[in-house]
């Protein structure tokens, strides 16, 4: 057995000496690593507006409930809440044409 384990070794290390794989250099690690931070800060935020905007709906809701508001206004703020990540969003390409 381990006259097998030492010819697929030798085996192993052939190929690892016919591949050659290049290494990443600094400032493309850098970069990388740059990048990703980027992208979890775009997550961060999309998940902080996307809480905030739950926890504003439970407590505009609570509230409507509570203080037994006609059925027109809770229709108008549900609109409002279905509408508002539309305007963000067509705001936030805005902004991105503008600064390019």
């Amino acid at each position: 057995m381990n006259k097998k384990t030492n010819e697929f070794v030798s085996i192993l290390n052939q190929i690892d000496d016919l591949i050659d794989v290049p290494e990443p250099s600094i400032s493309s690690l850098t970069q990388k690593i740059k990048m990703h931070e980027e992208q979890k800060r775009a997550a961060f935020f999309r998940e902080l507006i996307l809480f905030i905007c739950v926890a504003c709906s439970l407590f505009i809701g609570t509230i409507l409930v509570a203080f037994e508001t006609p059925a027109s206004i809770i229709i108008i703020q549900v609109i409002g809440f279905i509408v508002l990540p539309f305007i963000f969003s067509r705001d936030k390409k805005k902004l991105k044409k503008e600064w390019l």
